[in-house]
C-alpha cells in the first residue's frame, strides 16, 4: 500500500513540530512538506501534490479559508483538513464551504488529529471536533481574568519553546514606545535597554549603557536623588511610582532639552527565593505635556489679572444643581468670601431693594430665554454705593448651566450722572422744544455707550435690509468702520450663510419676535468666521415692524476646539479597537500556540501508558484537562478583546456569537433579527456595529432591570439600520452623559451617520444609521481576486 503524503501549514513553528510529530506516529503516513503562510501552502499543494492538505485558518498574507479554495480550484485531488484555535459553529460551516474535509479545533488536536486524516482518506463524512464546553460560551473565570490578576496553571515547555517566547517578549519590549531597562545586582548594572530608552537619557547606542552600572553611564543624575531611590527600592523591594519627576539629562548632542520630566515606575525584581536581584524600569516622557500645562496656567493667571485690571468679575450658575460659582475677582467686587456658604444671601441683602424686583425678574426669564442682561444698584459696607452691569447666556444649546461677567460700572454711571445734571441746568435756558430733543439725545447716546462697552458686534437693520447703526465691537470683530457700512445691506459685506432661508428667519421674527442661530460671516481680510447670533424684532411705540437688532458672538475658536476634540475622541476610539485587535492577536499567537503545543506534548506522553506508573498517568491526564481548561479562556479572554469572527466570518456571526454567550451569561432573553442580505461591510462599519450592541446589551443588563431585548440589523441601497430595545426603566440623565453612550455617538460620526436614543417608563431605544457608503466591504469574489 502507498504511503499517505500529508502537507502541514500553520505559521507558528512549535505548532507544525507538534502535528508533525502526531503523524508520523503512524509508519504508513509521510509528512512530505511544511508552509510557513496561506501563499507557500498553495506554492507547495501545487509542486508535491499532497493526500492530504492540514491548514491553519489564522495565517498571514493568505488565511486558511482563502488558501483552501486555491488550493480546491487547483489541486482537487488534495483532501482539505482545517485546524484552528477556534471551535465557533460559523468558522465550521465556512470551512466545510471553502472545500474542506474536516475541521479539528487545536484544543482537541491529540484526541481528533489522527481519526480527522482516517476519515478524510477513507472518504468518510466530513470529521468535525466536538469540545468538551458548551461551545464558545464566556464562563464566570475567564470573566474573572479580565478584571483581575489571575495566575495561570504552571507549565514547563521545552527549551526551544522557552527560548522563543524569551525572544517574542524582547522584541516586544524593544519595540515599545515606552523607554524599558533593567538593572542587575545591587550596583544596578544595565542588563537590557531598549532603543526608547536610549533616546530618552540621550545616549548614542545601548553600549553606552550596557554592562554598566547607572552611576557609570549616568553621571548627570548624582544630587538629583534617583541614585537613593533606587537603593531604596533594591534593599526595601517596594516599587516606586513617580509622576512628572524633574530630571537633568546630559542629552544636548541628541537634539533633546537638557530639563526633561518623566512618569516612571522602578518595579523590583525577585528570584525563585523571593530575593530582589534586579530593577524593572519603566518611563514615559512627559516634557512637552508639563510644559503645555504650564503654559496654559500662566496664560490664565495673565487673564485674572487683567479681569482684575479691568473690573471684571465672572460668574457660573447651574439652576438645577442650586450652584453658583464666583470669580475671585467678582467676590472681591461684591466684598464676599468664597468660603462663606452663605455668600449669596450676603449678596441678596445688599442689593438695593428698588432693584431686586428687576434682577429677579431677568433671572427667572433667563431660564426661558438663556441668557440675561440688567444693571442694578449694590450698597458695599466699604465702598458704598456700587453700579454693576451683569450679562450672560447658556455655555450650549440644550445645557441648562450660564455663565457671563459682571462689570463696575460706578464711574460710568457717576459721569452720566454729573453729565445729565450740567443737560438739566442747560435745560432751564433754553426752549422747552430744545431741552426735550436735548435730553432725547443723551438717552440715545447713553444707550450707544452701553452697546458699545459690549464686546458683541450689535448692528440694526431696516425691513429693507439697510444698516443704520454699526456698534464698535462690529467695527472689532469684522474690521468695516461705521462710516464704510451704513446704509449698506450686511450681506454686501459679511456674505452671510444662514442655516435655514433668510425668509424663514423674517417670518419668525415676525411672529416671535427674536430668533437666534449660527452664521458664516467673513471679514474685512477675507477670512471666515462662525457667530453666535441673536435677533430681536424692533417695533414703533405704534406697534409697527421697523426692523432688527443684530447681536453677535464669535465662537470660531470654540467651533475649531470641538471639532478638534471630535477627531481626538475618534482616533482614540480607533486606537483603541486597534490595541484590542492587537492584544488578542498577541494572545492568539504566543499564548494559545504554546498552550496547543503543550497539549500536543501531554498528548503524546499520555500514549506511552504502559510505560508510565498510575499516578504519572493521573497527573498526565489531569495537567491536559488543565491545558484546555486554559486555552478555552485564554480563548474567551482574546475574543472578548476582538473577536476573530469580526475579521474572518463577518458582522453576523460576530453578533450571533456574541449574544448568545450574553444570553446565557445574563439570563436575558434576547431576540436578535438579522438581514438575510447584510453580507460583509467595511471593517470600520463592523466593528463600530458590534461595539454598540455590545455597549447597549452591557446597559440593559447593569441598568435596565428588563427581562428581554431585541436586536436588529438591516440594510437597504442607502443605509445600515440598527436597533436594539429593552422594555426597563429607562436610562437617567447622568448615564447619557456617560462615556459610553458618548463612545457611541462619536462612532457613528466618524462614519457620517446618525444615532438615536429614546427612554422612557416602557424602556430604551438605541438606533444607529449610517450610510451605505461608509458600510460598503469587499465581496469575497474580489479579496481572492486580490491575492491571485
Amino acid at each position: 500500500m502507498n504511503s499517505v503524503r500529508i502537507l502541514i501549514a500553520d505559521d507558528h513553528e512549535v505548532v507544525r513540530r507538534g502535528v508533525r510529530s502526531l503523524l508520523t506516529s503512524r509508519k504508513e503516513w509521510d509528512v512530505c512538506g511544511e508552509a510557513v503562510d496561506g501563499r507557500d501552502a498553495v506554492k507547495k499543494a501545487k509542486e508535491l501534490k499532497p493526500d492530504v492538505v492540514v491548514l491553519d485558518i489564522s495565517m498571514p498574507d493568505l488565511n486558511g479559508f482563502e488558501a483552501a479554495r486555491l488550493i480546491h480550484k487547483e489541486v482537487p485531488q488534495s483532501k482539505i483538513l482545517i485546524l484552528s484555535q477556534h471551535n465557533v459553529s460559523e468558522m465550521l460551516q465556512t470551512a466545510l464551504d471553502a472545500g474542506a474535509r474536516g475541521y479539528v479545533s487545536k484544543s482537541e488536536v491529540s484526541r481528533d488529529l489522527l481519526p480527522a486524516v482516517e476519515a478524510i482518506i477513507h472518504n468518510r463524512s466530513p470529521f468535525i471536533s466536538q469540545t468538551g464546553n458548551n461551545g464558545d460560551g464566556i464562563s464566570a473565570n475567564a470573566y474573572s481574568a479580565l478584571s483581575e490578576n489571575t495566575t495561570g496553571i504552571a507549565a514547563q515547555p521545552g527549551e526551544l519553546e522557552l527560548l522563543a517566547e524569551r525572544n517574542h517578549l524582547r522584541e516586544l519590549f524593544m519595540q515599545l514606545p515606552a523607554a524599558i531597562g533593567i538593572m542587575s545586582g545591587p550596583e544596578q548594572r544595565w542588563s537590557f535597554v531598549n532603543p526608547a530608552y536610549v533616546r530618552a537619557v540621550g545616549r548614542k547606542s545601548d553600549k553606552d549603557l550596557l554592562g554598566k552600572t547607572v552611576r557609570e553611564s549616568l553621571p548627570e543624575l548624582k544630587d538629583q536623588g534617583f541614585f537613593d531611590l533606587l537603593d531604596q527600592v533594591y534593599r526595601s523591594g517596594v516599587p516606586f511610582v513617580g509622576t512628572e519627576m524633574k530630571v537633568k539629562l546630559d542629552r544636548v548632542a541628541s537634539g533633546l532639552p537638557e530639563e526633561a520630566f518623566f512618569n516612571f515606575i522602578y518595579q523590583p525584581v525577585r528570584n525563585a527565593a523571593g530575593a530582589v536581584e534586579a530593577i524593572f524600569v519603566h518611563a514615559v516622557e512627559v516634557t512637552d505635556h508639563v510644559l503645555a500645562r504650564r503654559t496654559m496656567e500662566k496664560n490664565e493667571n495673565r487673564f485674572r489679572l487683567a479681569q482684575v485690571a479691568a473690573q471684571i468679575g465672572t460668574w457660573e450658575w447651574d439652576p438645577d444643581g442650586k450652584n453658583t460659582s464666583l470669580s475671585s475677582e467678582l467676590h472681591h467686587m461684591f466684598g464676599t468670601e468664597a468660603s462663606d456658604p452663605d455668600h449669596v444671601q450676603t449678596w441678596k441683602s445688599r442689593v438695593l431693594a428698588e432693584d431686586m424686583a428687576k434682577v429677579q425678574a431677568a433671572i427667572q426669564e433667563s431660564l426661558k430665554t438663556g441668557s440675561m442682561e440688567f444693571e442694578y444698584r449694590y450698597q458695599d459696607p466699604q465702598r458704598g454705593l456700587r453700579w454693576f452691569y451683569c450679562k450672560g447666556c447658556r455655555f450650549t444649546e440644550g445645557d441648562t448651566r450660564l455663565f457671563g461677567v459682571v462689570l463696575d460700572i460706578t464711574e460710568r454711571k457717576q459721569i452720566a450722572e454729573a453729565l445729565r445734571n450740567a443737560h438739566e441746568e442747560l435745560e432751564a435756558r433754553v426752549q422747552q422744544r430744545t431741552a426735550e430733543l436735548q435730553r432725547r439725545t443723551e438717552e440715545v447716546s447713553a444707550q450707544a455707550d452701553l452697546l458699545n462697552l459690549a464686546n458683541d458686534a450689535i448692528f440694526v437693520r431696516t425691513l429693507d435690509d439697510k444698516i443704520t447703526y454699526w456698534n464698535q465691537g462690529a467695527e472689532r470683530l469684522y474690521g468695516w468702520s461705521r462710516a464704510e457700512v451704513l446704509q449698506k445691506t450686511p450681506h454686501q459685506i459679511l456674505r452671510t450663510e444662514f442655516p435655514q432661508p433668510f425668509e424663514e428667519i423674517k417670518a419668525q421674527l415676525l411672529r416671535d419676535g427674536q430668533w437666534q442661530g449660527e452664521l458664516t460671516h467673513s471679514k474685512r481680510d477675507g477670512s471666515r468666521i462662525t457667530v453666535a447670533s441673536r435677533w430681536s424684532m424692533w417695533w414703533s411705540p405704534e406697534g409697527k415692524p421697523l426692523g432688527f437688532l443684530e447681536v453677535n458672538s464669535d465662537i470660531t475658536e470654540r467651533k475649531r476646539a470641538e471639532e478638534g476634540l471630535r477627531t481626538i475622541s475618534g482616533r482614540l476610539l480607533q486606537m483603541q479597537d486597534d490595541e484590542r485587535r492587537r492584544i488578542a492577536r498577541e494572545l492568539h499567537d504566543s499564548a494559545g500556540q504554546t498552550l496547543v503545543a503543550l497539549d500536543m506534548n501531554l498528548a503524546s506522553i499520555q500514549r506511552e501508558a504502559k510505560q508510565l506508573s498510575p499516578q504519572a498517568l493521573k497527573t498526565c491526564s489531569e495537567s491536559l484537562d488543565l491545558v484546555k481548561e486554559l486555552s478555552r479562556e485564554l480563548r474567551t479572554i482574546s475574543h472578548l478583546l476582538h473577536p476573530p469572527l469580526l475579521d474572518e466570518a463577518g458582522l453576523p456571526s460576530a453578533v450571533r456569537w456574541y449574544v448568545e454567550g450574553f444570553a446565557e451569561r445574563s439570563k436575558i432573553r434576547v431576540n436578535l433579527d438579522l438581514d438575510a442580505n447584510l453580507g460583509r461591510l467595511s471593517s470600520e462599519c463592523e466593528t463600530a456595529i458590534f461595539r454598540i450592541v455590545q455597549e447597549s446589551l452591557t446597559n440593559i443588563h447593569r441598568h435596565s432591570g428588563s427581562p428581554t431585548a431585541s436586536i436588529n440589523i438591516s440594510r437597504t441601497r442607502r443605509e445600515v439600520r440598527l436597533g436594539v430595545h429593552d422594555q426597563g426603566k429607562g436610562i437617567s440623565g447622568s448615564m447619557k452623559r456617560g462615556v459610553g453612550i458618548q463612545g457611541m455617538h462619536e462612532r457613528v460620526r466618524q462614519l457620517g451617520g446618525r444615532l438615536q436614543i429614546n427612554s422612557g417608563k416602557g424602556g430604551t431605544s438605541v438606533v444607529a444609521i449610517l450610510p451605505t457608503e461608509s458600510a460598503s466591504g469587499d465581496s469575497f469574489a474580489s479579496a481572492v481576486e486580490r491575492v491571485s
